[in-house]
Parts: C-alpha cells; sequence; structure tokens
C-alpha cells in the first residue's frame, strides 16, 4: 500500500470515528430531551389533577355558600319586612283622621293604603321567588346525592345480578380419626359469605359464625352462601371420635397388613408448626429416627397412612386438588400449615413439601431406597403411591425429608 492510499485510509477511519462520535452524541442528547419532556409532561399533568381537584372543592364551597346566602338573605329580608309592616301600621294608627275628610284627604288616604297595599305584594312575590329558588337548589341538591346512590345501588345489584357462581365452602378441621375435641368450622372463598352445617343430616342447619367445639362420631353437612344469596350445594365429611391413641404424642396407630404401626403427624421432627429437616441422607435420617426411639417408616407403612381407610390416592381423596398440600410452590412449608392436607388417620404433609426416604430398598436399582409422597413442585405426581429410588442414599437434597414410625405396643 503507497503512502497516498495509506494517508486516504487514515482519513476515512477519522471520518468514520468522528461520524460515530457525533451519532452518540446525538441520540444522547435526543435521550436526555425525551427524558426533561417526560418531566414537564409528569409535572404538568401533576399540576393538572391539582388545579382540577380544586376547582371541584372550589365549586362545592361555591354551592355551599349560595344556599347559605340565600337563607340568610331570605331571613333578613323577612325581618325587614316585618319591621316595615309593623312600623308602617303604628303609624297609620296614630292617625287620627277627622269625622269628616275632605276629598283630597281621602284621595290621599286612598292612595296611602293602596301604596301598602302595593308594597305587600311585592314583598310577598320576592319572598316567593326567594323560596323557589332555595328549594330548587336544595332540590338540586338533593337530587345529585339521590343520583349517586342510586349509581351505587344500580352498580351493587348490578355486579349482584351478574354474579351466579355459588361460593367454594371447606370444612376445617377435615374429615377424619381424631382424639380430642376438634374446633370445627367453614370457610369461604369470597368476601362476606355466610357458612351453615347441620350435624347427622341437613335438617338441622345452624349458621356457623364462630368455630364451635365438636366431639362426636358421625356426619356433618356444611355449605356456603355468598353476598349475592348464591348458596354451594351441601357437602358431607365424617368425623371418628376415638380414645384409643397407643402411640403417644404426635403420632397416631395406623393398620399395616394385620398389625398395628404408630405414624408420625408430622415431617421429622415431628412437631406442628417446625421447619422441617431436610438436607439429610439415608443414614442420617434413620438414625435421627432411632435417638427418637423408633425407626424409618417402611414404604407400605407410609403409603398405608397417606391412603387412610379408604384407599385415596391422594390423602384427602381420590381427585387432585391443588390448594390441599404444599404441590405447586417453590419451597418446603413448616409442617401442618396446610391444614387440609391431613390423611384420614392424622398424618400431615404426605403429598408433597418433602420426598420423604423410606426403608424399603427399590426392586430394580441396587443400593438405593425408595422416596415417597413428592415435593413442594411436583403438582399431581405427588400421590400416595408416587415412588422415586434415583436419588442416592448416601447424598443429601434440599427436597428430600423423611418421618419416622414405631410398631405399636
Amino acid at each position: 500500500m503507497t503512502d497516498n492510499e495509506k494517508k486516504v485510509s487514515e482519513r476515512d477511519r477519522k471520518r468514520r470515528r468522528k461520524y460515530r462520535l457525533t451519532i452518540s452524541i446525538l441520540m444522547v442528547l435526543l435521550l436526555v430531551t425525551l427524558f426533561i419532556v417526560q418531566c414537564q409532561l409528569s409535572n404538568l399533568k401533576s399540576e393538572m389533577l391539582a388545579e382540577r381537584e380544586a376547582m371541584l372543592d372550589s365549586i362545592s364551597a361555591y354551592d355551599n355558600h349560595r344556599l347559605d346566602s340565600l337563607k340568610h338573605y331570605m331571613d333578613s329580608l323577612e325581618a325587614l319586612r316585618a319591621d316595615s309592616l309593623q312600623r308602617y301600621n303604628d303609624s297609620i294608627a296614630n292617625i287620627e283622621p277627622p269625622k269628616e275628610l275632605s276629598p283630597e284627604e281621602k284621595a290621599r288616604l286612598d292612595s296611602i293604603a293602596k301604596r301598602r297595599q302595593e308594597i305587600r305584594d311585592s314583598l310577598a312575590r320576592e319572598k316567593k321567588a326567594l323560596e323557589d329558588s332555595l328549594k330548587l337548589a336544595r332540590k338540586a341538591f338533593a337530587d345529585s346525592v339521590a343520583r349517586a346512590d342510586s349509581l351505587r345501588k344500580a352498580d351493587s345489584i348490578a355486579y349482584a345480578n351478574r354474579d351466579s357462581i355459588p361460593p367454594e365452602a371447606t370444612v376445617v378441621p377435615p374429615e377424619g380419626r381424631y382424639y380430642e375435641p376438634i374446633q370445627l368450622k367453614v370457610k369461604c372463598d369470597e368476601y362476606k359469605c355466610k357458612t351453615f352445617y347441620s350435624v347427622g343430616d341437613t335438617n338441622h342447619i345452624e349458621e356457623l359464625t364462630k368455630a364451635v367445639e365438636y366431639n362426636k362420631t358421625g356426619d356433618v353437612y356444611y355449605l356456603a352462601e355468598d353476598s349475592a344469596g348464591n348458596r354451594s350445594p351441601w357437602q358431607k365429611v365424617h368425623y371418628d371420635m376415638a380414645s384409643d391413641n397407643v402411640c403417644g404424642k404426635n403420632a397416631y396407630p395406623v393398620p399395616v397388613n394385620g398389625k398395628t404401626v404408630c405414624v408420625d403427624a408430622y415431617e421429622y421432627p415431628n412437631q406442628a408448626d417446625a421447619v422441617v429437616k431436610d438436607m439429610v441422607s439415608h443414614d442420617q435420617a434413620k438414625a435421627l429416627c432411632e435417638q427418637a426411639g423408633k425407626r424409618l417408616c417402611r414404604f407400605d407403612e407410609w403409603t398405608a397412612a397417606c391412603k387412610g381407610k379408604d384407599g385415596f390416592r391422594y390423602s384427602y381423596g381420590s381427585t387432585y386438588k391443588p390448594s390441599k398440600c404444599n404441590t405447586n410452590t417453590s419451597k418446603a412449608r413448616r409442617a401442618g400449615r396446610k391444614e387440609q392436607c391431613r390423611s384420614w388417620y392424622g398424618m400431615y404433609d404426605m403429598n408433597g413439601n418433602l420426598w420423604e426416604w423410606t426403608d424399603t430398598p427399590a426392586k430394580d436399582v441396587s443400593n438405593r431406597f425408595l422416596v415417597a409422597g413428592g415435593a413442594w413442585d411436583t403438582q399431581n405426581q405427588s400421590q400416595c403411591t408416587d415412588s422415586k429410588y434415583s436419588f442416592y442414599p448416601q447424598n443429601q437434597y434440599a427436597f428430600v425429608g423423611f418421618r419416622c414410625c414405631a410398631d405399636a405396643k
């Protein structure tokens, strides 16, 4: 490349750099200008809104002042009229006309009487005009208030007419076996909802305004009614109030293959509202259960406690319901926080929350153990019979926990 070509190439590069620099400066200036315009528009909008509020306040104050002024003016005019008439009557009463009046005096008295009547008529017309004006102002104000009330009522009625969907009612605690009296209440998924229940059948309906103590084996029916009058259908739950808990605190008996096994009510550490234990290997889980005088649950024991006496697919029934258990969130919850996620025998969080180690080896894969129940994000794949054995037993996982069992004494 010759020297001339090099110089031309260098000039081209400088020209391109200068062009790019100019474009960059123009873009920065444009962005700054847009920002300033946006700020000015925001300020202008705020000022316009403030002026509008001030104007509305001024109009309201002016209307109120006008009504007060009309009333005061009418009252003062009435007082002036009464005073003027009284003084005029007094002055006329003091006149003692002669027994015989001349035509001129009679004409003068007639003129005075006529003028007096004209004044009365004029005052009466002015008073009526002021009263009519005040009535119109009051009526306009009352009509304005009535229209506002009518619109609010119409909106409320229209909303109520549009709402034809019945509310969803749930009973707390869920049906199952209990060993102590329960506090029975019905929850509704809508605002301003009434709830009702009936014991044994639907013929003894009572409104539930607060929780009631219940300690009777049998059926309970319940429903909810929203503010638009829509009622949910009657639903039935069955409670079995027992007194044969041989398992101690926070553990309940479960029949498994002809024997009784005590299964913990909560994931380890088996305490209501406790932070559940994760990041634990299979051997560590076994050791912690042994320290508590128990053992790690076997898979058949775990599934029996989850399915309940009716053999449900989930602890609460055979149809998946996302709101019942912690199966579609991003982390584990404290033990028992999902009060509807309870099996018939009294075990919480057996669907979702944490996968749980069991002491049953996998059949097709050596040195691995079945885990049950699913985790917080496994959704409908959190059934009582769902198992997964791809976790290495020596590893610790943030989504795997466990619960303990023991043979009933």
